[in-house]
């Protein structure tokens, strides 16, 4: 691989870098809180449950009335203020029954009265005693759980859902409280992230590994050079010894000459002289 390549490869893996960490990321979004049904008209339900009850519920008082518990008070129920509002009731129920049929605002203050009032609560305990009573306010009951069935369930999704909200905004503000994970998936998870380690330091030693070979092989080259250039000049040095070796063997040879020719003359002087001896 050359330097220009593994630059490119170099390059390529830091722009996907990047890319590859986003992709891991987890977006935490802020939870949104459920919403609460809207809480029933109570007023309408206990005129719609009291439909065609209003004139048993009446006479139930004007028996009432004839005691010192329900004298003392059905004089505080709407409808039936006045002095002598509880007589009258005793003597003409009706006259009550068809007063109220005409006053629906009446009719609605009395019986919201009835149902929601600690002083309501007394009334029905004193109205239970009896049979009728019992009965009436039994079936009244069972007509508004009827009704507030499916507000009751809308309530309980929503107090679930709540539950649920409160729960993940822990979660979300504090995010120690997020629940352990199963240590199978704990398990996973870790090798997974251990294995892209592990091939990220693979990818990494295989590159610096190549750009040393890649350095070696351009620093074998150049020593190859030096090598040869080294081996040019100790060629060159060894042709200039070559010669000079010659010239001091040819100068050698020429003094060894000139001595032998000494030599000879001297040698021949002597066989001259011998053979002409002096008379």
């Amino acid at each position: 691989m050359s330097m220009q390549n593994l630059g490119k490869s170099n390059n390529n893996s830091e722009i996907n870098k990047p890319q590859n960490d986003f992709t891991n990321l987890t977006v935490r979004k802020l939870p949104e809180p459920p919403e609460a049904p809207e809480e029933p008209d109570m007023s309408s339900i206990y005129l719609k449950v009291y439909d065609n009850k209003v004139d048993d519920l009446i006479k139930l008082l004007a028996k009432a009335a004839g005691s010192k518990d329900g004298a003392k008070i059905i004089k505080h129920l709407p409808g039936f203020e006045g002095k002598n509002a509880v007589k009258d009731l005793q003597k003409h129920p009706e006259t009550f029954i068809k007063n109220l049929q005409k006053n629906e605002e009446t009719l609605q203050s009395l019986l919201d009265l009835i149902q929601d009032s600690k002083l309501g609560d007394k009334l029905i305990t004193l109205l239970e005693r009896t049979p009728a009573g019992h009965a009436l306010f039994k079936e009244i009951a069972d007509k508004i759980e009827n009704e507030l069935s499916e507000y009751n369930d809308a309530m309980a999704q929503y107090e679930d859902d709540l539950s649920a909200y409160e729960i993940a905004l822990d979660e979300f503000i504090n995010p120690a409280l997020l629940p352990q994970q199963d240590e199978a998936a704990v398990d996973e998870i870790i090798a997974e992230a251990e294995a892209e380690a592990e091939e990220e330091v693979t990818a990494e030693d295989a590159a610096a590994a190549a750009l040393a070979a890649e350095e070696e092989l351009l620093a074998s080259e150049e020593e190859v050079v030096v090598d040869e250039e080294v081996n040019a000049d100790d060629q060159i040095i060894s042709d200039e010894e070559v010669v000079v070796d010659e010239e001091v063997l040819v100068d050698g040879e020429v003094a060894v000459e000139e001595e032998i020719s000494d030599e000879e003359v001297i040698s021949e002087s002597v066989e001259t002289d011998s053979a002409n001896p002096s008379s």
